[in-house]
C-alpha cells in the first residue's frame, strides 16, 4: 500500500504475531468469498446441469463449513486487532507526551499551545480512525484485488484483460489527484490547528476581551479564520470525493462491459454459463474491493497529513539536552560561576552581555535590578533551561553543558512566583520533587516550611486535593507547599524567583522568617525586586541592561549611592497594610518624584492625605488606552505592565513597573487620552491622586502651577518626538 503513511508500519512491526494471525484470517475470508463465487461454476457446470447429487452436496457442505469457520475466525481476529490497535494508539500518545517533556522551554516560548494540543486531538483522532478502520479495510481490499485478479485470469484471460484495464484506469485517477489532494489536506490540517490556537488564546484572554470590549473585534477575526478554513475544507473534501467516485465510475462502466462481453462469449459457447456467472460474481467482488480501496484513500490522505504533522513534532530537536559525554555531578562543594556569559532568547534580543559572577557555597546571594535587566535569565541558565550563546555556566568547575540535567536538578530546589500545583493530593504534589520520598521526609519538609500544622487541620490531611492549579488553597498556603516541595529533595542550592512578590506583606514576612531559618545550611539564590527582604544577605548583584552594574553587601551598595541605592530609595516612604487593604505615602517620598520636586513641604503633606488606596487583582486592567485620563498612580506594592496594541491586533508589553514606580503624571495637569493600557501583573496596591484635587492644592501658588505646566509641555513634546 504505497499511500499508507510509512511511519505506521513501524508500529505494526511490534505486533508481528498478531498481524500474522490477523492477515491469515483475512486470507481465509477471501478464500471463502472466492469459493462462494466459484461455487456457481461448480454447481451449474458440474452438479445441476449434469444432475450430479454428490458434487452438489460436497460443494454445499464446503460452502457451509467455510462460512462458519470464517465467521468464528473473524470474531477472534477482531479481538486481536482491537488489542493491537489500542496498543498502537497508546504508544503514539505516550511518544507524543514523552516528546513534550523532552523539548526545551524555547520550543514552548516560540510555538502556539493550540498546535501542540491539536496533535492530541485532531491528528490522533484521524490516525486512530485510520488504524482502526482504514488499514484493515485497505489491506483486505488490496488482497482481495490480488486474489480475485488471479482467479479471473484462470477463468478467462480475455475478459480478465478487460478487467485489468479497468483496474489500471482506477489506479491512474487517484495517482493524478494524489499530490493536489494531499496538499489540500495538509493545508486544511494546519489551518485547523491555527483556529484551535485562536480559540485557546481567546479562552485565556476573556478578561482582556471583556475589559477592552473586544468581542466584536475577536469575533470578526475568528469569522475570517473560520471562513478561510471553510474554503480549504470545501476544496479538500471535494478532491477527496473526486478521488473516491472516479474509480467507482470506471468500475461500473467496465462491469457493464464485462456482462456484455461474457454474454456474447456464452451465447457462442466460448465459455460455459457457470463460468459467466462465476466470473461476473468475482468481478463484482473485485469491484467492491476496488470501491472499498478508493473509499479509504481520502482517509489515508487525511491521516497521512496528520502523521506528517506528528512526525514533524517528533523530529523537533531539543535545544537543551544531555551531551553524549555528560557526567553526573555528585554534589556541590565550592561555587557557581558565570564566566563571560552572553545570552538571548532570540538572536536579536540579548538579555545578558558578557556577564561574570560567582555564588559561593553556603552564601545567601540576591540578584536584583530593574525589570528586564536579566535577573531571571541568570536563573534560567543555572537551571539549564537554556544554554548561553557564549561563555559558560559552571558548578565547581563543571560546565553545565557537560553535566546531566537530572543530576543538576537533584542539587537544586526552586520556588517560583507562580508555583504550579497539580490537581492531586498535597502528598503527591510534595513528592514530585522526590518520587521516592518517605512519609517522614514529606512531614519534615512541611514542618520546615511551616505548613504541616495547617495540613493536619484539613479533613483529609495530606490526602486533601488541592484543586485545579491549587485553587483550593490560599496564596500563602500554595507558596509554603511549593517551598516544602523544594525542600523534600534536601537541595544543596535553593533558588527563589520572585517567590513572595505576589503575597500580602503579612504572609511575605512570615515566609521570609521561615526562609531565614531553613536556609542556613543551603546556598540561597534570591531573584527579587523587594529589596527590604535582602538587607542581611552575604552578597547582592545588581543587574542593569544585561550587565552586572554593582555587587556587594547592602551596606556597601548603599554607601556607593548608585543604582542599588536608587532602587532602595524608590521603595521607601510607604506604609502598606498587612492585607493589602490600604497604603500611605510619606511627604519626603513624594518629593523625590519629579512632578512634585518644586512643591513646598506643606503642600506635599496636604497631597499625601489626598491619595486613595486602590487594590487590583492579578490581570485586572487599571487604565485602558483611549480613555480620558484624570489621575496619577504610585505603585505601593506589586507589578504592572504597560501594554500597547499592534497593527495586527496583538498586544505588546513595552514596560513593567514595580514597587515605587509611578505612571499617569501627565493627567494631573493636562486633559489627555491614555496612550497605553496598564494591567496588574501581580496583585497590586496603588495610590491614586485625582487631577481636581491636585489642582486645588497647587492653585494656591500660581507660579508653581505655571512652572509645572511648562515642564509638562516639554514632556509632551519629548513624547511626541520620541525623545
Amino acid at each position: 500500500m504505497i499511500l499508507m503513511p510509512k511511519n505506521v508500519w513501524g508500529y505494526y512491526r511490534q505486533y508481528k504475531l498478531y498481524c500474522t494471525i490477523y492477515y491469515l484470517g483475512v486470507l481465509l475470508d477471501l478464500a471463502v468469498q472466492s469459493f462462494i463465487a466459484l461455487s456457481f461454476k461448480f454447481l451449474l457446470d458440474n452438479a445441476i446441469i449434469p444432475k450430479d447429487q454428490k458434487v452438489m452436496v460436497l460443494v454445499l457442505a464446503l460452502l457451509l463449513s467455510g462460512v462458519v469457520l470464517s465467521k468464528v475466525g473473524y470474531a477472534f481476529r477482531c479481538y486481536l486487532y482491537a488489542k493491537m490497535m489500542a496498543g498502537i494508539m497508546c504508544k503514539i500518545r505516550n511518544q507524543l507526551f514523552d516528546k513534550m517533556q523532552r523539548l526545551s522551554l524555547k520550543y514552548y516560548a516560540s510555538s502556539r499551545p493550540g498546535d501542540t494540543l491539536s496533535y492530541f486531538s485532531n491528528d490522533l483522532s484521524s490516525i486512530e480512525y485510520m488504524v482502526n478502520m482504514a488499514v484493515p479495510a485497505g489491506v483486505k481490499a488490496f488482497l482481495s484485488i490480488v486474489v480475485n485478479t488471479v482467479i479471473i485470469f484462470n477463468l478467462d484471460w480475455k475478459m480478465a484483460s478487460i478487467s485489468l484495464l479497468g483496474l489500471l484506469l482506477c489506479a491512474l485517477g487517484p495517482y493524478f489527484l494524489n499530490s493536489r489532494t494531499s496538499a489540500a489536506n495538509d493545508l486544511m490540517k494546519n489551518t485547523q490547528a491555527e483556529l484551535l490556537s485562536s480559540v485557546e488564546e481567546n479562552l485565556n484572554a476573556q478578561q482582556v476581551v471583556k475589559s477592552f470590549s473586544l468581542q466584536n473585534t475577536v469575533k470578526a477575526s475568528f469569522q475570517r479564520e473560520s471562513a478561510q478554513l471553510a474554503q480549504l475544507t470545501q476544496k479538500a473534501f471535494f478532491l477527496n470525493d473526486i478521488m473516491e467516485i472516479t474509480p467507482l465510475g470506471i468500475i461500473e462502466l467496465f462491469n457493464v462491459i464485462i456482462i456484455c462481453m461474457g454474454a456474447f462469449f456464452a451465447f457462442n459457447d466460448w465459455i460455459t454459463p457457470g463460468t459467466l456467472v462465476a466470473f461476473n460474481s468475482l468481478f463484482v467482488g473485485l469491484s467492491t474491493a476496488v470501491g472499498s480501496f478508493t473509499r479509504i484513500l481520502p482517509v489515508l490522505m487525511g491521516s497521512s497529513s496528520s502523521m506528517k504533522r506528528i512526525q514533524g513534532f517528533q523530529n523537533e530537536e531539543a535545544e537543551v539536552k544531555n551531551s553524549p559525554d555528560a557526567t553526573e555531578i555528585q554534589g556541590f562543594a565550592n561555587r557557581i560561576e558565570l564566566l563571560e556569559v552572553s545570552f538571548g532568547y532570540t538572536d536579536d534580543n540579548i538579555c545578558l552581555n558578557k556577564v561574570s559572577l560567582q555564588i559561593p557555597k553556603g552564601a545567601a546571594v540576591a540578584i536584583v535590578g530593574p525589570s528586564g535587566s536579566g535577573k531571571s535569565s541568570i536563573i534560567n541558565l543555572i537551571m539549564r533551561f537554556y544554554d548561553p550563546k557564549a561563555g559558560s555556566v559552571e558548578i565547581d568547575g563543571h560546565d553545565l553543558r557537560r553535566v546531566t540535567m537530572e543530576s543538576l536538578h537533584r542539587l537544586i530546589g526552586i520556588v517560583l512566583q507562580e508555583n504550579f500545583l497539580f490537581n492531586d493530593t498535597i502528598k503527591e504534589n510534595l513528592k514530585i520533587a522526590e518520587p521516592g520520598a518517605r512519609d517522614e521526609d514529606i512531614v519534615y519538609a512541611a514542618e520546615a516550611a511551616e505548613i504541616h500544622k495547617h495540613i493536619m487541620e484539613l479533613p483529609n490531611a495530606y490526602d486533601t486535593m488541592v484543586g485545579e492549579r491549587g485553587g483550593q488553597l490560599s496564596g500563602g498556603q500554595r507558596q509554603r507547599i511549593a517551598l516544602a516541595r523544594a525542600l523534600v529533595c534536601k537541595p544543596s542550592i535553593l533558588i527563589l524567583d520572585e517567590a513572595t512578590s505576589a503575597l500580602d506583606p503579612k504572609t511575605e514576612r512570615a515566609i521570609n522568617e521561615t526562609l531565614k531559618r531553613i536556609t542556613k545550611k543551603v546556598t540561597l539564590i534570591n531573584i527579587t525586586h523587594r529589596l527590604d527582604n535582602i538587607k542581611d544577605y552575604d552578597l547582592i548583584y545588581v543587574m542593569e541592561r544585561g550587565h552586572v552594574a554593582e555587587s556587594g553587601t547592602h551596606q556597601e551598595l548603599m554607601a556607593k549611592q548608585g543604582l542599588y541605592a536608587d532602587l532602595c530609595n524608590k521603595q521607601t516612604g510607604f506604609r502598606v497594610g498587612d492585607d493589602l487593604n490600604y497604603a500611605e505615602i510619606e511627604a519626603n517620598r513624594l518629593s523625590r518624584i519629579n512632578l512634585f520636586k518644586q512643591l513646598e513641604n506643606e503642600m506635599l503633606e496636604e497631597l499625601t492625605e489626598l491619595f486613595i488606596s486602590e487594590y487590583y487583582a492579578q490581570g485586572k486592567t487599571i487604565i485602558t488606552k483611549g480613555e480620558q485620563g484624570d489621575r496619577f498612580y504610585v505603585i505601593a506594592r506589586g507589578k504592572v505592565e504597560i501594554v500597547i496594541n499592534m497593527e495586527d491586533g496583538s498586544e505588546k508589553i513595552v514596560n513593567v513597573l514595580e514597587d515605587g514606580d509611578y505612571f499617569g503624571e501627565i493627567s494631573l495637569l493636562k486633559e489627555v487620552l491614555r496612550t497605553a493600557t496598564v494591567r496588574a501583573r501581580t496583585p497590586c496596591l496603588l495610590l491614586s491622586l485625582k487631577r481636581r484635587q491636585f489642582e486645588r492644592v497647587v492653585s494656591k501658588t500660581p507660579d508653581i502651577k505655571i512652572q509645572l505646566e511648562q515642564e509638562m509641555d516639554k514632556r509632551l513634546i519629548q513624547l511626541s518626538t520620541g525623545g
